[in-house]
C-alpha cells in the first residue's frame, strides 16, 4: 500500500479518486472495502470515493462526475465553472449517444457536441460558455431560464444574436420549441410580461396615480414614452426586458432618453425581471417612496 502516493493522487483531484487509482496505488480490493466501512474514505459516486475532510460542494461532485463516468462537464456543472450562478447543484454531463453509465444521480446530455464547443478550463473538459448557456436554459424550469438568459445579455456574456443562432441551430432536436418559446420572451414579448407583473404588484400593493404607455415632454417636444408613468409625482417606471439592451446602439439611445428625462425634473427607477419576480417588495417599497413619501 502507498498512503503518499493516493494522497498525492487525491490531492490533484479535489480530495477525490476511484477504487481502480486506490488498487493502482498498492490497494486490494479487501483493503479499500475495509478502509470505506471503517469511514477512512467515503463513497461520493459510483466507483469514486473521498479522502476525511472533503467538503462535498457541487463543484467537488461535478470533479467526482467526471473521474466516474469522463465526457464533458456540461449544463449547471459547466455553468459553475464559467462563474455562473445556476440553482441546479446536480452534476452535469454531456456524454455520447450510446453511453449509459450506471451512476446515480446525474444528469446527462446527449447532443452531440462538435470540437468548436469543447473547452478546458481549470483542467476540466467542459462545454463553452455559449453551448453551456444554451443547455442550461434547456434544463432549469422557465423562471431560473429566463433569470439566466437577463444575467448572461447584460453581462454582455453572450449577444442576443448568438443566442437566436444557437437555437436555430438546433432546430429538430428535443426541446428546441420550449427554447424557441422562451427567445420570444426575451425580445419584445418579453418586456410586455414583465410590465404586466409591475402592474399587478402596483395595483395589489394599491398605488395610484399612473397611466402605462404615456408620453412625457421637456422645453424640446417629446422625450419618450414611459412605462408606468405617475404624472403628478414626475416619476417614471421603466421596465427594461432581457434583451433590451442587448445592442449597442440601442443602450446609447436609452440613456440619453433618461439624462432628458432626469434634466426636465422627472426621477427615473428601472426595474428588471429579476427585480420583478424575486424582489417584489424591494420594488413596492421603492416605488412608494418616491410617489407617496413612503
Amino acid at each position: 500500500m502507498d498512503d503518499a502516493s493516493l494522497c498525492r493522487l487525491a490531492g490533484a483531484q479535489d480530495g477525490l479518486f476511484t477504487r481502480a487509482q486506490a488498487r493502482t496505488c498498492g490497494f486490494s480490493a479487501f483493503q479499500v472495502r475495509h478502509r470505506i466501512r471503517g469511514g477512512a474514505w467515503r463513497p461520493v459516486l459510483g466507483q469514486v470515493l473521498a479522502l476525511p475532510g472533503v467538503v462535498l460542494t457541487p463543484e467537488v461532485r461535478d470533479r467526482a462526475a467526471l473521474l466516474a463516468v469522463g465526457n464533458l462537464l456540461a449544463g449547471p456543472s459547466a455553468a459553475r465553472r464559467w462563474g455562473l450562478r445556476v440553482p441546479d447543484a446536480r452534476p452535469c454531463l454531456a456524454v455520447a449517444e450510446g453511453c449509459h453509465p450506471r451512476v446515480q444521480q446525474l444528469v446527462l446530455i446527449r447532443d452531440p457536441v462538435p470540437r468548436s464547443d469543447r473547452r478546458v478550463r481549470d483542467g476540466l473538459p467542459l462545454t463553452s460558455l455559449g453551448r453551456t448557456i444554451i443547455d442550461c436554459a434547456r434544463l432549469l424550469p422557465d423562471a431560473a431560464s429566463l433569470d439566466l438568459l437577463d444575467r448572461v445579455l447584460r453581462e454582455r456574456r453572450i449577444s442576443f444574436e448568438e443566442l437566436c443562432g444557437r437555437v436555430r441551430d438546433r432546430v429538430g432536436r428535443v426541446g428546441t420549441p420550449r427554447l424557441v418559446r422562451l427567445i420570444g420572451m426575451l425580445g419584445s414579448g418579453a418586456r410586455s410580461e414583465a410590465e404586466r407583473r409591475a402592474v399587478a404588484l402596483l395595483r395589489d400593493a394599491r398605488i395610484g396615480g399612473w397611466a402605462a404607455n404615456v408620453g412625457m415632454h421637456d422645453e424640446f417636444g417629446l422625450i419618450g414614452v414611459g412605462d408606468l408613468v405617475f404624472s403628478e409625482a414626475k416619476v417614471v417606471v421603466e421596465i427594461d426586458g432581457w434583451a433590451y439592451h442587448s445592442a449597442r446602439a440601442a443602450f446609447e439611445r436609452d440613456r440619453s432618453r433618461q439624462n432628458r428625462l432626469v434634466a426636465a425634473g422627472w426621477t427615473v427607477l428601472r426595474f428588471t425581471w429579476r427585480d420583478l419576480s424575486q424582489r417584489p417588495d424591494h420594488v413596492v417599497r421603492t416605488v412608494r417612496a418616491l410617489v407617496d413619501g413612503g
